[in-house]
């Protein structure tokens, strides 16, 4: 080895894309999220890093969107009502029960009802967090998210709530985010990426893309995920994985 090649830089640790479409109101993106998290804490013996980016989807229609009345005051749960008017009372209630053996299995929290409303602004500032903070900020603010949807029964259309978020995660101090709420910073760019998805063929969430070559349709275990991460990790960049194209739930 000449003197030359001992100081040569190793080589920069390999980066995983990872891209997780999802929309707040999803019971299974929520899910979802955990185990692909306990998926990644799992990889941790292998040379390569993770980059997880959310980007927005929205599940309701505007015409489909119903309001959240108040009584005193406080604003009244109205999911379990939402999913009946959709569903009907046997499939909402055999939706909801996979729901609750799911969320259990991945030890999360999960309140009997909840408020269901537009998600238009926490997607804006979710896709803010990303461009400011990257993944660490992102994640933290969609912990929190999901957390207020399905353990905590907030509403993430509320501009109060979201604006102490922001403030929490260290994305802009309240007034800031009131601001950037009330305004149409960001409007354009979750538009067009809920429309690139659709484009593409998302019909439903999750939808997960990973290292822009594998997607995987639907909520998945952690085992899942991980035996696919570690596969997708330890093949050769140049390698074709034809056998993970897509998976679905």
């Amino acid at each position: 080895m000449s003197d030359s090649d001992s100081t040569l830089s190793p080589e920069p640790q390999r980066t995983i894309k990872i891209i997780f479409i999802s929309d707040y109101l999803c019971a299974f993106c929520y899910i979802g999220k955990k185990s692909l998290k306990d998926a990644i804490a799992g990889c941790r013996d292998l040379d390569v890093r993770f980059d997880v980016e959310f980007r927005p989807f929205t599940l309701l229609c505007q015409s489909s969107v119903p309001e959240v009345s108040k009584v005193k005051g406080e604003k009244v749960p109205n999911r379990r009502d939402y999913l009946v008017r959709k569903f009907g009372r046997e499939q909402a209630e055999s939706k909801w029960k996979v729901v609750e053996e799911l969320a259990q299995k991945a030890g999360l929290p999960l309140a009997e009802d909840g408020i269901v409303a537009r998600s238009t602004l926490a997607h804006r500032l979710s896709v803010k967090a990303y461009k400011v903070g990257g993944q660490a900020m992102q994640g933290r603010l969609n912990d929190i998210l999901f957390d207020a949807v399905f353990a905590d029964c907030q509403d993430v259309s509320d501009i109060d709530f979201l604006a102490d978020t922001a403030e929490k995660v260290g994305l802009m101090n309240k007034t800031e985010a009131t601001t950037f709420l009330q305004d149409t910073d960001c409007k354009n760019c979750v538009n067009q990426m809920i429309d690139a998805a659709r484009a593409s063929g998302v019909n439903g969430v999750p939808s997960i893309i990973i290292d822009g070559k594998w997607a995987l349709n639907g909520v998945q275990s952690t085992e899942c995920y991980l035996q696919i991460l570690r596969k997708i990790a330890q093949a050769s960049p140049m390698t074709e994985c034809a056998s993970i194209v897509s998976v679905e739930s």
